[in-house]
Parts: C-alpha cells; structure tokens; sequence
C-alpha cells in the first residue's frame, strides 16, 4: 500500500469538499491542478474510502457530549438570571430524550361526537358479509342425486338405491363433505 504524503491527502480532501458543495470534476480538476476531470474523480473517490464512519454508539456518546456541554451552558446562564434561556435548556432536553429514546410512546384515541365510536363503512360491509355466510351455513344444502358410476340410470352398482351406503341426501355418508 502506498504511503499518502500529507500534501496529497489534502488536496484530495479539498476535492471531496468541493464535490460535497456541487462543484463538477471539470472545475474540480481545473482548480486543484489535476490533469482531467478522472483525476479529480480518484481523489475523490481516494478522500471517500479513507473516511472512517462511525458507528452509531460512537456518535451517540458524542452528541450526548455536546448537549451535557450545551445544557451546563444554558443552565449557568438561567442560574445567573437570564431567563430566555431556559428555552434552550428545554430544548436541550428534548433533543437528549429523543436521542435515548426516553419519552414514552404516544397513544391516540379517536372518537367521534360526543365520544362515541366512529362507523366507517368497512364495519358495515363486514357486519353484513358476515350475516351472509351465517345465513348460508344455516341453509339445508340441496339434495342431489347420485353420480352414476356404471352407467345406469339410478347409478347403483350394488343394486342399492342410492348407490352410497347412506341415505339419499346423506352427504356425509357419500364422502362428500
């Protein structure tokens, strides 16, 4: 691996930094001295990979830092009397909870006029659908007669009527439910 001289890496780092704010690689290569708009993607790309990302503990130890920082300020401040800043402290506040999770969740409850329960029209189609399939299961399935297997007229194989070893109508009995 190549060793990157402290020069270099700084101008890579300004090429990232002008990438960041917009700057096309034409512009970039043509300000920084780079021979064409591939050499001012490379250091580009160069300043990406040495960038060391943190993982998110890390960052959270850090900002938790800077408010612990930023509230000893605006505390101080409100204990010498200056009032204003107890927004800032509030503030401050808020934004620890949220990043330590520590506000409960929030419930919500919807009603409608004077508290009682909103119909929407899904409730009734459902009510209804329901109805529907009660009323069909209550109903007597029609009777039917027997398959004809052999070909015969009354279907019987065995010279029983039905041709099944139930009742006619028995459904049970044929092996159909």
């Amino acid at each position: 691996m190549r060793r990157l001289d402290v020069a270099t890496a700084e101008k890579q780092r300004q090429a990232l930094k002008m990438r960041s704010v917009g700057y096309e690689y034409e512009r970039i290569a043509a300000d920084l001295g780079y021979a064409d708009k591939s050499g001012a993607w490379r250091a580009v790309k160069a300043a990406c990979d040495r960038a060391v990302i943190e993982p998110a503990r890390e960052q959270r130890m850090i900002m938790a830092d800077r408010l612990d920082i930023l509230l000893q300020r605006t505390l101080r401040a409100v204990l010498e009397g200056d009032l204003d800043q107890v927004v800032n402290v509030l503030r401050v506040e808020k934004r620890r909870a949220e990043l330590f999770g520590l506000d409960a969740p929030r419930g919500f409850e919807i009603s409608g006029p004077g508290g009682e329960p909103i119909q929407t029209d899904v409730g009734e189609i459902l009510r209804e659908r329901i109805a529907a399939l009660r009323e069909r299961a209550a109903t007597p399935l029609p009777e039917l007669p027997p398959v004809a297997s052999n070909g015969s007229a009354n279907g019987s194989e065995n010279g029983s009527e039905n041709g099944s070893e139930g009742e006619p109508g028995d459904w049970g009995a044929m092996g159909w439910l």
